[in-house]
């Protein structure tokens, strides 16, 4: 078994929530494992805990087993390759972000930010996750619960924007699962 770090990260898999389901045919390609969250570890003063953007709370930090309780075993657990240059660096990039709202939008300039969207800023320094246009169905689609998604916000789909997702991180090939 492996000892969590610092700059670990931890993939939510999808429950039945219908936004789950949503990111997750969105953006999974064939013979992927989906993930529809992910969230940043912290590994103090033997402590371990999680830097997220929620839906409901925005960017927080919390214990990992709250994360985990809440989340009920969907988690899966990821490290780079190589290891993080600077583990310090990306926990205190991450922490910049703690109390920000959540981009219920996905979009590329705010307001607020989604998981992955913290992650990839958190770890920029690293320089191993980059932002893609964004994905709202297979092939280019739009999935119809996006449509309504968009239409509740009164917002357009940001489909030329750059952004991320749980799966897009792992498309890098930067990250190994970890068994903890």
């Amino acid at each position: 078994m492996t000892a969590l770090q610092s700059a670990d990260l931890a993939f939510v898999r999808p429950s039945k929530r219908a936004l789950d389901e949503a990111i997750n045919q969105s953006t999974v390609e064939a013979e992927e494992k989906g993930y529809v969250h992910v969230a940043l570890v912290v590994h103090e003063q033997g402590q371990l805990t999680v830097i997220e953007a929620t839906v409901d709370s925005g960017a927080v930090e919390r214990p990992l087993t709250s994360f985990l309780q809440d989340h009920e075993g969907l988690v899966d657990f990821y490290r780079l390759k190589d290891g993080p240059r600077n583990p310090t660096a990306i926990v205190k990039r991450a922490r910049q972000f703690i109390g920000q709202p959540y981009n219920h939008g996905f979009f590329e300039n705010g307001p607020g930010l989604y998981c992955s969207q913290l992650v990839t800023r958190a770890f920029s320094d690293e320089q191993v996750f980059k932002e893609e246009p964004l994905q709202f169905g297979p092939n280019g689609t739009i999935l119809p619960h996006w449509l309504d998604y968009y239409r509740k916000l009164q917002r357009a789909i940001p489909i030329k924007e750059l952004g991320s997702s749980p799966n897009s991180l792992l498309r890098s090939h930067s990250l190994i699962a970890l068994h903890v």
